[in-house]
């Protein structure tokens, strides 16, 4: 995770730098006055570096920030919403920026692959595809902290400060990114239930309540939508899907996870309706 150079590029990879040339043209601006371009710090800027150089090398940082580290909030949302773009692909492709998670999603993507047919349980197939992400880079942190010769790193933190990297900060950066994910996925499904042209498409029950079933998950989908709730239940849902009960419970699943319903602490009823709203645009599409 931390930035490496790993070569030049290869328009570059044949360029040869002639020392002597460059040092005829040094010595002759030298000559003529005119090596550079002034420039005068005052007395306070001067010392505003002196004691922040001082302060640096007091806390051992100086060695430290030629390991800094590219990790950031931004590169953990960047992450987690290019590994679910790709699960949802079915395929992987491309470079991650805080980690090399390639052959994991691939993996991941297996117990998400294509049914024939309308699509169903579309909100928990989404759950199940957030947590399994956030799992695979919270396993990928964790790995990496246990390492005893790990060397320490250092980042820019997002108030401009380099600090020290530790796996707490690492981790509320993957937090972040998933309440990133989960706010927008909420405001996103209440639009969804607000739009006129919805009605579900689903059937969850069969025999002589079938009709009962669906005219209740439409009733209370246009309830709460006029409330404004159905963004707070699909948040509580998403927070609730991250539990460590169910993390280890979606991580010991090794089949396809379409299907597979985490406890998310909502209703069943709810549930359906969520269901309901998602598999309707999912068909859609």
């Amino acid at each position: 995770m931390s930035i490496r150079v790993d070569g030049l590029p290869l328009q570059y990879s044949e360029y040869k730098v002639d020392i002597g040339r460059i040092k005829q043209g040094i010595d002759k601006q030298k000559e003529g006055g005119s090596f550079c371009d002034g420039a005068e710090i005052s007395e306070e800027g001067k010392r505003a570096l002196e004691n922040k150089m001082l302060a640096l090398a007091e806390q051992g940082n100086i060695g430290g920030i030629r390991r800094l580290s590219s990790v950031s909030t931004y590169g953990y949302i960047s992450d987690f919403e290019k590994a679910l773009s790709d699960l949802g692909k079915g395929n992987v492709s491309g470079e991650y920026m805080t980690g090399d998670y390639e052959k994991e999603v691939a993996d991941i993507a297996t117990q998400f692959e294509k049914e024939e047919g309308k699509k169903t349980d579309s909100f928990d197939r989404h759950v199940n595809k957030m947590v399994s992400v956030y799992n695979l880079m919270r396993e990928e942190i964790e790995k990496k902290y246990s390492n005893s010769e790990k060397e320490t790193e250092y980042y820019v933190a997002d108030n401009g400060e380099i600090e020290e990297l530790t796996k707490e900060k690492e981790i509320a950066m993957l937090d972040k990114a998933y309440v990133s994910h989960s706010t927008f996925m909420a405001t996103s499904t209440e639009i969804w239930a607000g739009l006129q042209e919805f009605t579900p498409t689903v059937i969850y029950h069969k025999g002589n309540t079938q009709k009962t079933n669906e005219q209740s998950i439409h009733e209370d989908s246009n309830a709460y939508a006029e409330k404004g709730k159905i963004k707070d239940m699909v948040s509580q849902a998403f927070m609730s899907a991250v539990s460590d009960e169910n993390r280890v419970a979606l991580a010991q699943q090794k089949g396809s996870l379409n299907h597979f319903k985490l406890n998310l602490g909502i209703s069943s009823s709810v549930r359906n309706m969520l269901n309901g709203i998602w598999d309707y645009y999912a068909n859609k599409a």
